[in-house]
């Protein structure tokens, strides 16, 4: 995948229309559309732009997330889609994957926050 398929994709988690986005980082939709098809060299500047815009720049330019490097491909799938979700819709899949979780042995399940099964952190809050 290369770096402007990426950078889409970190926009659309975002959920943001390319226009959007582009009025987001201080460019135009010409622009943004060449960043996106590798047609045009990120420059630092608009790097900067796209961490304050709360893009994982990291992961736009190595393919890597900046954070959790160690998630495989499902829990990075599915992050990208929760965080691509409205905020309601995110409170009803954390309260189903509460659900879920209640089903089996709390002892026995590893966390985000650590591969250990006696590591437990505490309750997720809900978003808003």
């Amino acid at each position: 995948m290369s770096f402007g398929e990426r950078l889409a994709e970190e926009r659309k988690r975002l959920g943001l229309r390319q226009a959007e986005f582009a009025a987001l980082v201080g460019t135009d939709v010409p622009k943004q559309s060449l960043y996106e098809t590798g047609r045009r060299e990120l420059r630092a500047d608009y790097l900067a732009r796209l961490a304050d815009a709360k893009v994982d720049v990291i992961y736009v330019l190595t393919g890597q997330r900046a954070e959790g490097e160690w998630l495989d491909g499902g829990a990075t799938a599915l992050l990208d889609a929760y965080f691509a979700l409205p905020g309601e819709m995110q409170r009803a899949l954390v309260e189903f994957a509460a659900s879920l979780r209640s089903q089996f042995d709390p002892v026995a399940a590893t966390t985000v926050h650590g591969r250990r099964p006696d590591y437990r952190s505490p309750p997720a809050t809900q978003p808003d």
